[in-house]
């Protein structure tokens, strides 16, 4: 389909591993511009929650996979900025979409901070850390979590380290 050729060129290809934190949007966005809305409603048609505020920036694209092409997106909105980690099959058919880093705001204040890291297997560790006052991170309030990103392009939902 034309605009999975569209998205090959909007997501550069990267080599694993490569790990997603908020500290690395400013150099996603200086290489690449954010996406138009027309291209959002081709190519991501499962973000609905759209406003005026809401940013999409391509970051990059798995290594190539036998039955499906992984890309990952910054979505920046109000006090909520996800990095979503999206499979498709080679028609263009969403497979699934999960957010694996990124930081809420939350109405008391609170700030919640997760960074990512997903290895040559594609094996994902996601590690999760709160502060109430957004200054202070306690080790005590952390989590991490792990997921794969397994052959069919099924994205494992995330389960706590024991």
């Amino acid at each position: 389909m034309q605009y999975l050729q569209e998205l090959e060129h909007f997501f550069q290809e990267v080599e694993l591993p490569v790990i997603i934190s908020d500290e690395y949007i400013s150099a996603f966005s200086k290489e690449n511009p954010p996406i138009s809305l027309d291209f959002i409603e081709k190519i991501i048609p499962w973000e609905k929650d759209v406003d005026e505020f809401t940013e999409f920036i391509p970051c990059f694209r798995l290594p190539n996979q036998k039955n499906f092409i992984g890309f990952v997106y910054w979505k920046g909105g109000l006090l909520s900025y996800d990095f979503i980690l999206a499979t498709i099959d080679f028609k263009g058919t969403s497979i699934m979409h999960k957010s694996i880093a990124g930081t809420r705001v939350s109405d008391d204040g609170s700030i919640t901070i997760s960074i990512a890291s997903i290895d040559t297997d594609l094996s994902i560790k996601i590690m999760i850390g709160r502060s109430t006052d957004g200054i202070h991170y306690s080790g005590e309030d952390s989590k991490s979590y792990y997921m794969e990103v397994l052959e069919n392009g099924e994205i494992t939902i995330p389960f706590q380290e024991t």
